[in-house]
């Protein structure tokens, strides 16, 4: 259409040498975020880092990998409408080098999109845009793991993706990633923490999501003695079962992937929830065996658990306000998904609070039968002192040196001193017993 159009054509003979210069960079950046002015200053081709292979190659196998780095790429498809005629959506295996070129058209569709044109092909692009469906355009996911390098490898490595210098400088640092929402216009990064692949560490994880129109960037890092598999595997099978992508485009791949790490948490909380019941029974059945350090170790778990869960609510609340200023996100076709998505990181939260809650009672149970052992004891030791006492007395009386003391002139004195001390320590014990001090 726009080939055979006059108007069109001559508008596009006034093109610039930088125009075409930034064309030719557009080729070999698809993930870039800069236009106009500011993509001449910041694009020079002094600052390009080169690339060793023609732009016919291009995709991110391009470039050169780090050591021990993994990269899948997925596309997603629309599939056969369910049992209620609902949109389904499948993951098919796909390569980078589709998946950056979808983004790089998706990048020039919007470049266009801000250029000046006339009233009648705005028209007609308006009509075609608006007769598309999901299935003519599809979106990527790209999950890249790699161990830990030092921040000098990766930036040489995110560079090559010409990625904005801002996102490098956050990517290329993973020990001081938190919880966080970037929006630029055409791209969005969004810092998310997890839950760790190993239930037993106690390793803070975070994994980095990069969104942009029809295509999803995960990058995350493990440490080097470890497999690079970590909880891909578990993410890409549950997002292959059915409807569990709500529309297929980066959007409805970040809403899936977000909920299977919300579900993760969900799932680990329940699990202490059960764990909190049957510590609270076995307290109840015999509290003199009870182990205290399972009751510490729950408790350090419980808040491992709950800070990855006020972190994730966060998150993704900040994810629902982006949408607004950026073209890397857009969840108007799933709404429904993002509220349910919101409601289970506020029913985690929810539950995180319960489960500590009747932790920490478990706990005052604990130091109150504790207390109550102590107090029974100290109350043994008080009898037993106040049956001594007046024993105590009478010897401390008979064993005074003076010269004229009857008792020990008596017969049998010795004999009889001893049963009236008998005799007066049972009548001490039993008016104790009378008084109820010795029920215990």
């Amino acid at each position: 259409l726009l080939r055979h159009d006059s108007s069109w054509s001559a508008q596009s003979s006034d093109i610039t040498p930088r125009d075409e210069y930034l064309d030719h960079v557009s080729e070999m950046t698809p993930l870039i975020a800069l236009t106009g002015d500011r993509a001449a200053s910041e694009l020079s081709p002094q600052t390009l880092r080169p690339i060793g292979r023609s732009l016919s190659e291009e995709s991110i196998l391009t470039v050169s990998e780090l050591p021990g780095m993994v990269l899948r790429a997925h596309s997603i498809h629309v599939g056969n409408a369910g049992r209620h005629s609902e949109v389904t959506c499948s993951i098919r295996p796909s390569s980078t080098k589709a998946a950056l070129k979808a983004a790089q058209k998706e990048r020039r569709a919007s470049r266009m999109k801000q250029e000046p044109r006339n009233s009648r092909i705005d028209d007609t692009l308006t009509t075609l845009e608006s007769k598309s469906l999901y299935a003519m355009k599809e979106s990527y996911w790209i999950d890249i793991e790699t161990p830990r390098h030092k921040s000098e490898e990766l930036s040489e490595f995110l560079y090559q993706l010409r990625l904005p210098p801002f996102f490098v400088s956050i990517l290329s640092e993973p020990t001081t990633w938190t919880s966080e929402v970037v929006a630029l216009q055409f791209i969005s990064l969004a810092i998310f923490q997890i839950l760790p692949a190993d239930a037993e560490s106690d390793e803070i994880a975070h994994v980095a999501l990069l969104s942009m129109p029809r295509l999803l960037v995960t990058f995350s890092t493990h440490p080097k003695n470890e497999h690079a598999d970590g909880l891909y595997h578990l993410v890409h099978q549950y997002m292959k079962q059915r409807e569990r992508v709500p529309e297929p485009t980066n959007s409805g791949l970040l809403l899936a992937w977000l909920q299977f790490h919300v579900r993760r948490t969900a799932t680990a909380l329940r699990k202490l929830r059960i764990r909190a019941v049957e510590m609270d029974n076995e307290l109840d059945r015999d509290f003199q065996h009870f182990d205290f350090e399972d009751l510490v170790e729950a408790k350090d778990c419980l808040l491992n658990v709950l800070s990855v869960a006020e972190e994730q609510h966060g998150t993704i609340d900040a994810l629902s306000a982006a949408e607004k200023g950026s073209e890397g996100i857009n969840f108007s076709n799933c709404s429904a998904a993002l509220s349910v998505l919101q409601a289970h990181t506020s029913s985690n939260e929810r539950l995180s609070s319960r489960v500590d809650k009747h932790l920490n009672e478990l706990r005052e149970r604990i130091m109150a039968h504790r207390e109550d052992n102590i107090n029974q004891k100290m109350a043994l030791l008080t009898i037993l002192s106040a049956v001594f006492m007046p024993l105590t007395l009478l010897t401390g009386i008979w064993g005074m040196n003076f010269e004229s003391m009857p008792e020990l002139e008596m017969k049998g004195a010795y004999q009889k001193a001893l049963l009236g001390m008998l005799i007066l320590a049972l009548c001490m014990v039993y008016s104790f017993q009378r008084a109820g001090f010795t029920a215990h």
